[in-house]
Formats: C-alpha cells, sequence, structure tokens
C-alpha cells in the first residue's frame, strides 16, 4: 500500500510539473493561438509517458486554455480579435463592479494581501518574466472579486479567467505598455483605501478597456 502511495503522488507531482510547464509555455506566447502542443517535446522534456501528459492537458481543457481535438492531439485555444472586444467589455464590467464593492466593504487585511500580489507582479514583469506575471495578475483580479464575499461575482469571473489570460496574449502589448498596465494595480488598490470609489472604478475600466485601444491602434 505505502508504495502505491507514493506511486501515485510522484505520478501527481509529474502531471502538476507538466501542466505548470505547458501552461508557461502557453501565457509566455511561445505557443500561439491554434497551435498545436508539442506532445513529443514535453515527453522527452520530463522523460515521462503519455499518461502525466495527458492528464495536464485534461487539467488545461477544463481551465479553458487548450482543445483537445479527435485525433487526440492538443491545440491553444484561438481568440479573435471581435471576441477580444467583446470580452474585454464583459471585463470591465466585472472588474469595475468588484473594485466599487471592495472599496465600500474591503478591510486593511483585505487591501494588505492586494498589496503584496501587486508587488509580486511589479518583480515579475521587472525581470521580463511574463508568464508569471501574468498567473500572478490573474490572482490579483481573482482575489479582489473573491474579497467582495459576492460569491457569484468571484464564480463568474473564476469560470472567465482562461479567456482573460487568452485575452492578454492576443493584445501582445510592448513591455513598456505591460509595465505601465501592471502599476495601475498599486493606483487602483491606494484608492480602494482611500474609499475613493468613482476614481478607483474610472482606472479600473482605464486599466481594461484602454489596453484594448492600444491593441487596436497597432493592428
Amino acid at each position: 500500500m505505502a508504495n502505491n502511495v507514493r506511486y501515485e503522488i510522484h505520478r501527481q507531482s509529474l502531471s502538476e510539473q507538466v501542466y505548470q510547464y505547458i501552461k508557461r509555455l502557453i501565457l509566455s506566447g511561445e505557443i500561439l493561438g491554434g497551435e498545436r502542443i508539442p506532445e513529443e517535446k514535453v515527453a522527452q522534456e520530463f522523460g515521462v509517458s503519455r499518461t502525466p501528459i495527458r492528464e495536464a492537458l485534461s487539467r488545461l481543457e477544463e481551465y479553458g486554455l487548450i482543445q483537445i481535438k479527435p485525433r487526440s492531439y492538443a491545440v491553444v485555444v484561438a481568440l479573435e480579435p471581435r471576441e477580444a472586444g467583446q470580452l474585454a467589455v464583459i471585463r470591465s464590467q466585472l472588474e469595475t463592479l468588484a473594485v466599487s464593492l471592495l472599496t465600500d466593504c474591503g478591510t486593511d487585511e483585505d487591501f494588505r494581501v492586494l498589496d503584496l500580489l501587486a508587488q509580486e507582479c511589479n518583480t515579475l514583469i521587472a525581470e521580463g518574466d511574463i508568464a508569471a506575471a501574468f498567473e500572478k495578475d490573474s490572482l490579483l483580479h481573482l482575489e479582489i472579486a473573491r474579497r467582495t464575499g459576492n460569491q457569484h461575482l468571484y464564480e463568474i469571473y473564476e469560470k472567465l479567467d482562461a479567456k482573460i489570460q487568452l485575452l492578454r496574449l492576443v493584445l501582445r502589448l510592448p513591455m513598456e505598455k505591460l509595465i505601465q498596465y501592471i502599476k495601475h494595480h498599486d493606483e487602483i488598490i491606494n484608492l480602494m483605501k482611500r474609499r475613493d470609489k468613482e476614481a478607483a472604478v474610472a482606472l479600473m475600466k482605464h486599466h481594461v478597456m484602454n489596453q484594448l485601444d492600444d491593441f487596436e491602434k497597432v493592428n
């Protein structure tokens, strides 16, 4: 029994490593929308069988980053520019609602946690680790929604999280723009701390929608 438990833990850890590896390939833009996941390369990289790879791919499909095709190969979900615009509008509404609610009800502990996430975002983008910065950015926005205490808002946002990650990839903003938008986090949190709801909501809307405007200007 003990050997079986150790095998299961090892197998799960391999699956988790493969999951994180492929996810970072996608979020860094190394594999683009519509491109096939290089399963053979992943197998060689980790020296694993197809089992942990298929487990990882199944999780990524459930998350919404990939699609597993009928002949058992997987591709990154492709988000069309038109869909990106529609998603940005929905995201803007959810994000501004979350900021509005949290400005009213947020505690010192809520804002302390958000400050830490914002600092981690700043560090990662300064280091040029775009994939990790995107993941941390996603956690920050999810945490804003979660800490409103409105479970329905959080669940809706959580379901859209993978699409929002894909939206960031479609926008493909230059590094200087990414740094600029990441810095908005500190300003938004500070405005919420001061209970300046109108300014916090306006900056969050700018944070979301101007990224789309910058994308449209160069496309």
